[in-house]
């Protein structure tokens, strides 16, 4: 892990969810600041957060990401080690030594905060095919 990121589903300008990187430890392509584009939903998978479209909307429930066509996959970050409500928490976690994806350390606090995103989001979407594990 070497980013935080503060995951909104406030919209831009544009109409995209702000997912922007708050924090960084080491180098990275996007910078403390930047924010991930070209996406109208915000898929959480096991191998990362990313924007993206759907290439076949349904009424009734957004697609997973990982139904989608990578071409209707935006900015995505890399693997998740944990999900965090509190910022000081995610600094603290980015701060740690010997970070795995899906760390058991934060497991409590990722699963208050898939919990509080819900089956039913408009924005935020859990997969199903990548799901945040810690088995």
């Amino acid at each position: 892990m070497t980013s935080v990121y503060l995951v909104s589903g406030e919209r831009d300008e544009k109409g995209y969810p702000i997912v922007e990187k708050i924090a960084l430890k080491g180098e990275s392509k996007v910078p403390v600041g930047g924010r991930l584009k070209n996406g109208y939903l915000v898929g959480i998978t096991r191998d990362g957060i990313l924007l993206y479209d759907e290439d076949h909307p349904r009424p009734d429930k957004p697609q997973d990401p990982k139904e989608v066509n990578i071409a209707f996959w935006g900015g995505h970050t890399s693997p998740i080690v944990a999900l965090f409500l509190n910022k000081e928490e995610a600094i603290e976690c980015l701060n740690s030594s010997g970070l795995q994806n899906c760390d058991s350390r934060w497991r409590k606090q990722t699963e208050e905060t898939l919990k509080a995103i819900g089956e039913n989001h408009p924005v935020f979407i859990l997969s199903k095919y990548s799901p945040i594990s810690f088995e």
